[in-house]
């Protein structure tokens, strides 16, 4: 329960090494739901009363093993983890409806637990921790002792245990066969033709490597185990000789189940390349379901069996938590009022307020934080701005300037054309000029020829 979870927390917090089996039992000291205590009827389970006082007595040894004794320690506590007084005092007594339930239930299946049980669990329990010493001083840290612990603890958790094997065992005969037998059958097709394999990885870059183990092997210079554990970078197989298990058991990538569905028992294949580098693999063994079908259970693989036994295993507590939670709802359950004047039962509006202040405070600071960087940002938005704006007006300055450069330019050519052909105008006339001169002073010279004769 949610109450007892926290607890569980708590205690391994303080403690440290505290294992988890013993944390179950913080906070449980001197309590019981045989009605121990005196005082009001906290509620009735068939009959059989859980008193107000255990109540109290286990949430007084909840707040002690947590540092919770002061009010406002309390208070901050239950405000903080969404509970008010109510709400304990109801997980508390669910607790303890459910504990007379299962002892209930045990007496009607007819189990009990033996003290070598309880002694073989005990001594499981502290070979947890360093030594003998280091688990009394869990205890003490837990406001417990070994007598306390082995009845507020291991004692439930064994009747538990023991009730969901009788159900269990209730539920399977009344189906009339072996469970184990009829899973086994019907798991058969999807069995039949595994295979299970063996493999030496080596990374992609290292193909060269790989091939000289791989002609090794073939050569038989060098055992495939032997080669695994020298030379494959999968070091979890490579410590098994590269066993891998069944493919029906595992999920292999593509490439690696792709070759090794051509391999036969004791075949080994060529390289084979996936995502993790390259593989050398070898079958070594295949299950075929025998003729006739499968009769017995012994006639699976063992880690076939393991694997029934594992789904059994989960099915009987998912059936078990569906039987009780069908037990509970048929049992006669009365729970009382809360009475006034309970020591735990404290008034949380102080701390429901102080709770919302600081809440609003941290909101208004995340607030700030934000406005903050908002600004931040826009500023930066305005000097990227302003630093783009006058880029744009350099360049532009700069564009006209290239402008009135290149009108420049332009003119001075112009100006040079014009130079050029003017000097070439005169030119042409002066060689006319002269021309026409020449001319004249030829035809005169003729015409005094002609007077002489």
């Amino acid at each position: 329960m949610k109450f007892t979870s926290f607890m569980k927390g708590a205690a391994v917090k303080r403690v440290g090494a505290l294992s988890l089996a013993l944390a179950l039992g913080a906070g449980l000291v001197g309590c019981g739901g045989d009605g121990a205590g005196s005082g009001a009827v906290a509620a009735t389970v068939n009959g059989q009363d859980i008193m107000e006082q255990t109540v109290t007595d286990y949430v007084a040894d909840f707040r002690q093993s947590a540092s919770l004794e002061s009010d406002e320690a309390w208070g901050q506590w239950l405000v903080a983890n969404s509970y008010t007084p109510e709400s304990v005092r109801e997980e508390v007594i669910d607790y303890y409806v459910n504990q007379d339930l299962y002892e209930q239930a045990a007496a009607e299946y007819n189990v009990t637990v033996e003290q070598a049980d309880i002694d073989e669990a005990l001594e499981q329990t502290k070979a947890m921790f360093e030594s003998e010493e280091a688990f009394q001083q869990a205890l003490e840290a837990s406001n417990m002792t070994e007598e306390s612990y082995v009845e507020t603890v291991i004692q439930p958790n064994l009747l538990q245990t023991k009730l969901a094997e009788a159900v269990a065992a209730a539920d399977s005969s009344d189906e009339n066969g072996d469970a184990s037998l009829q899973a086994a059958q019907e798991m058969a097709d999807q069995w039949n033709g595994s295979k299970r394999s063996s493999h030496i990885l080596f990374s992609a870059d290292d193909e060269a490597k790989a091939q000289e183990v791989l002609d090794q092997i073939n050569a038989g210079e060098i055992d495939f185990a032997e080669a695994a554990k020298q030379y494959s970078t999968d070091t979890g197989s490579a410590e098994n000789g590269g066993d891998v298990g069944w493919d029906a058991l595992n999920s292999f990538v593509t490439e690696y189940q792709e070759a090794l569905n051509g391999l036969e028992t004791d075949q080994v294949s060529t390289l084979v390349k996936s995502d993790y580098g390259y593989h050398i693999i070898k079958c070594t063994d295949t299950f075929t379901v025998p003729e006739g079908g499968i009769t017995s259970i012994d006639q699976l693989p063992a880690e076939f069996q393991d694997y029934i036994t594992y789904m059994e295993q989960n099915n009987a507590s998912s059936n078990f938590t569906t039987w009780f939670a069908e037990y509970r709802e048929n049992a006669e359950i009365t729970i009382t009022p809360m009475p006034e004047g309970l020591p735990y039962d404290i008034d949380l509006a102080p701390y429901e307020e102080q709770a919302a202040q600081d809440e609003a405070a941290a909101t208004d600071a995340n607030v700030d934080t934000d406005a903050t960087t908002t600004e931040g940002d826009a500023a930066a938005e305005g000097d990227a701005a302003t630093t783009e704006g006058e880029a744009a007006e350099g360049d532009a300055a700069t564009a006209e300037g290239d402008q009135a450069a290149a009108e420049g330019d332009q003119a001075a050519a112009e100006g040079d054309a014009a130079q050029g052909e003017q000097g070439d105008q005169a030119a042409a006339e002066g060689d006319a000029a002269e021309g026409d001169q020449a001319a004249t002073e030829g035809d005169q010279a003729a015409e005094g020829e002609q007077t002489q004769e």
